[in-house]
């Protein structure tokens, strides 16, 4: 497959490096190596002699010759105070860097172990996540890598030359997805990227994400802050934009698509399941919305990817969440998310009907549980098959646990009871389904 190059250019500010630094781009640049060419720009100190500066930053002794030809210096044991070295970044030592598990849920295997929280990864580890399991990992610089179900992802480079602290991080994505939050780096030296067998990705400080379908071979990639340079064999140039997106088959950018808006997303979830309704998004063929801890996703908890504008979830525990939800358009590229927070407060409620003899009469004792409710309080309604909404019995609210009905006339019935609760300085009512009930004539 003919290989694409994606470099992001992004404008950063901040404090200059410890060491000057100077780059020369190389379009050619590899997926596991520096580029040829760059230098790297060293103030000389009192006491230094290009013996000493070998021995301490570069990865052979003897590579000091090469540093005396570039600058020109006539006796290595002679630097003045003050000049500027040029030293080419190849030759300086590297030592390694290890990065985290944040968190993880799921089956997250790293380095073919099962996954634990703080468990290190350094260069040649491969992260693989099984269905429906997510793991996010963070780097010294505190920048961040998600990698969603099904996805494997193989660490090539990860470390820091000895002299300017300069960063190589490199990961390869072997197969599905993972997304990015890379903390700005000011040195120009520095760098972040994504590699799959189709493209590479190389970030200064972006948010941005990156796919490879192993059975069509496609890579794709979509920015959400920052620029990228794309270049491939097959069509010119092009610069992605915050918002765009493209493919390893794509001539041109494309504009993500705005994220999906979810209809009453931001309230009380207390059914057994979660269940989401999206406004259709024109150009969509899908939607996928992941279920996070955080606002920041950090701890990604359960995912869905449906064709329909509609989603459910299995039960949570109660608590605060938030869902992030993208559209996917036709060319398997994934829009702008759309994040909101929601509450969830399991409201499931148990009922039960105990009918025992009352001197000449029957006594119905209709019962109910609400699992999950906070001091709820309860309506009963008790109507005649077909006539629902003209209960012959309604009663509320009330705060106990059964009511107590002394004979019914022969007849098919129905009972339901609504729980409500305070949540959030809001009242939140629901009733329940209706249960049946048929008294016979006689006793």
């Amino acid at each position: 497959m003919t290989a694409a190059a994606l470099i992001l250019l992004a404008v950063i500010s901040g404090p200059a490096a410890n060491a000057e630094t100077r780059t020369v781009l190389n379009p050619a640049r590899q997926t596991s190596g520096k580029a040829s060419g760059e230098t790297v720009r060293y103030k000389v100190q009192r006491g230094d002699n290009l013996f000493r500066l070998a021995a301490l930053y570069l990865i052979r002794p003897d590579d000091y010759r090469t540093v005396q030809r570039l600058n020109r210096v006539a006796d290595p044991l002679r630097l003045p105070i003050g000049m500027i070295l040029l030293i080419p970044r190849e030759l300086l030592k590297l030592e390694p860097v290890r990065g985290a598990v944040h968190s993880y849920s799921g089956a997250v295997r790293i380095g073919g172990r099962p996954a634990t929280v703080g468990m290190g990864v350094s260069e040649g580890t491969l992260i693989e996540t099984g269905q429906k399991s997510f793991v996010t990992l963070r780097l010294p610089d505190d920048s961040s890598i998600a990698l969603p179900s099904q996805s494997a992802v193989r660490i090539q480079r990860l470390r820091r030359s000895v002299l300017g602290n300069h960063l190589e991080r490199l990961f390869e994505i072997e197969r599905g997805r993972a997304s990015a939050t890379v903390t700005p780096m000011s040195d120009p030296l520095s760098d972040f990227r994504f590699a799959t067998p189709g493209a590479i990705t190389s970030v200064r400080g972006t948010r941005f994400r990156m796919s490879y379908d192993t059975k069509g071979g496609q890579a794709t990639s979509e920015v959400l802050e920052g620029k990228v340079g794309f270049a491939a064999e097959a069509h010119d140039a092009q610069t992605l934009p915050a918002g765009f997106g493209t493919t390893s088959e794509l001539p041109a950018p494309v504009a993500l698509l705005d994220a999906p808006q979810l209809a009453g997303a931001d309230g009380v979830q207390s059914s057994d399941d979660v269940r989401f309704a999206l406004q259709s998004v024109p150009g969509a063929k899908a939607y996928r919305l992941q279920i996070g801890a955080d606002a920041a996703f950090l701890s990604v908890l359960d995912e869905v990817l449906t064709v329909e504008p509609e989603a459910h979830f299995a039960s949570l525990p109660d608590g605060i969440y938030f869902v992030r939800a993208t559209a996917i358009d036709g060319n398997d590229l994934e829009g702008k998310p759309g994040i909101t927070r929601f509450e969830r407060r399991l409201d499931r409620i148990g009922m039960g009907l105990e009918v025992t003899p009352a001197g000449y009469s029957r006594q119905f004792r209709f019962w109910w549980r609400a699992y999950g409710a906070v001091n709820p309080q309860f309506r009963f309604q008790l109507a005649k098959a077909g006539k629902e909404a003209k209960p012959m019995i309604e009663q509320g609210p009330l705060s106990g646990n059964d009511l107590i009905v002394i004979d019914l006339p022969p007849g098919s019935y129905r009972w339901r009871v609504m729980t409500s609760q305070v949540i959030s300085a809001q009242t939140v009512s629901r009733w329940s389904d209706y249960s049946d009930l048929r008294v016979e004539s006689g006793w």
